[in-house]
């Protein structure tokens, strides 16, 4: 199997330039017809207390730091206007560049990169930008986000060959069959690492659906304790989504926290701050809907009356967004326990102790929204699906008023981004802030 590796580092930087660069977009999709799909965090404890043990499958994937960074707010509008203006600069791009430097002037011809003032060709990008300064995203880029080394096995190409030796092999891990079973015949644990995958490490959005041969092969390097390369699957998924919205007019954008980490530590969020015109409201802020015991429950994975609410559970309103400085996400009115829970595990990250006086007497600004998925009407419902539905009654729909006007999804009032910040130096994103943890609940 193909691997890969890079060093793993505690701090990371968004390549930047020198000056603006004014790019525009690489899709037909207005920013306002666009739907960010924002990864939901996971409380392994409360799932844990539930009847479905999940943290030795992902800790055997080094990716604690990975769902501690879940555990964030979300900002819509930078990576809508993010994802409008991206390209993907691969080999040929590289050649086409190339070219056209010797178009200009032919005497270059025979040139090499550095001689025809061009930057060496490494890796494949996304490059794009915001508010006029270039960011590019790769493969070292969303391993640095997450802090884990970009090596493992990873597989692509496959294209649900049926007669892939795979099959076999996928089938006896899900199934203990060679023959490919049914969701139901899957165990709980298995289920909720079919969810984790399609909601947060290769989210499907409104695909199809069943998983293609390439992600099951994905889920069985977890469900067998294997190690995967998952940047290099994070980066894979990123630019097969890109190109699903610049030629297929897919209106979906994937990884809305992981890009919003990405922006926070390459300093743009810290751009923002100082800036002093852009608020959580501009910014679109967001949290995820956390999985937890509850989720079990909607899935018909455990009985109503077995769902138990914990003190120690995961909460939405628990996200600060990173315009506040040095802002503990618990307040005086938490739990004495979820306090004391989250002052040790965040003197085990950094060796700071957080003493109560430091603690606010209640969340600033109030709880962040959560996000809330939106279902396409084409979308072939999956088994999965209908279970996790299955457990509310439909309702009668309310009539609708005659001639109710439709709201758009932006409001005109409200200036973009680009306008609100035209005049930000570039150099203040050139300052970079770091943030660790471990994954939240473990032992």
């Amino acid at each position: 199997m193909e691997t890969s590796s890079s060093n793993q580092g505690t701090s990371m930087q968004v390549a930047t330039g020198d000056s603006y660069q004014i790019r525009g977009r690489t899709m037909s999709l207005e920013e306002w017809e666009l739907t960010v799909q924002v990864e939901n965090p996971v409380d392994f404890i409360s799932l844990a207390h539930h009847g479905c043990e999940l943290r030795n499958y992902y800790q055997a994937q080094d990716l604690d730091d990975y769902f501690f960074m879940l555990n964030g707010p979300s900002y819509l509008n930078p990576v809508k206007h993010f994802w409008v203006r991206s390209e993907i600069y691969d080999l040929h791009a590289a050649r086409l560049e190339e070219h056209e430097k010797v178009l200009i002037d032919p005497t270059l011809e025979g040139k090499t990169r550095e001689q025809l003032g061009l930057n060496p060709f490494t890796c494949i990008e996304i490059r794009s930008s915001i508010m006029g300064i270039p960011i590019t995203i790769t493969e070292e880029v969303i391993a640095r986000a997450i802090r884990r080394t970009a090596e493992g096995s990873f597989k692509e190409g496959l294209d649900n060959n049926k007669t892939s030796p795979w099959n076999d092999v996928v089938n006896m891990t899900m199934f203990n069959s060679t023959k490919k079973g049914k969701y139901c015949d899957l165990k709980i644990d298995f289920k909720l690492l079919l969810k984790i995958m399609n909601e947060n490490l290769l989210p499907k959005g409104g695909g199809g659906d069943q998983p293609s041969l390439d992600h099951r092969v994905f889920l069985h390097f977890f469900m067998t304790l294997e190690k995967a390369n998952v940047p290099k699957y994070i980066f894979n998924h990123m630019m097969w989504a890109l190109k699903e919205s610049q030629n297929n007019k897919i209106s979906w954008i994937p990884y809305g926290r992981l890009m919003s980490e990405i922006f926070h530590q390459g300093g743009i969020l810290k751009a923002l701050k100082q800036s002093k015109i852009i608020t959580d409201a501009q910014l679109g802020t967001i949290t995820g809907k956390i999985l937890n015991g509850r989720t079990l429950r909607k899935m018909r994975l455990i009985k109503k009356e077995d769902f138990q609410e914990l003190k120690t559970n995961l909460k939405e309103s628990s996200v600060v967004s990173n315009l506040i400085d040095d802002f503990p996400p618990i307040c005086r009115q938490d739990p004495p326990d979820v306090r004391a829970n989250f002052v040790y595990e965040h003197w085990q990250r950094t060796g700071e102790t957080i003493k109560f006086d430091d603690i606010p007497e209640k969340m600033f600004g109030g709880a962040l929204p959560v996000a809330r998925k939106k279902k396409s009407k084409k979308m072939i419902t999956s088994e999965a699906d209908d279970v996790e539905e299955a457990s509310e009654p439909k309702k009668k729909k309310a009539k609708k008023a005659k001639n109710a006007p439709k709201q758009q999804a932006t409001d005109s009032v409200v200036s973009t981004i680009q306008d609100e910040v035209q005049d930000l130096e570039p150099a203040k994103i050139l300052n970079k802030r770091t943030r660790s943890g471990k994954l939240v609940g473990s032992s």
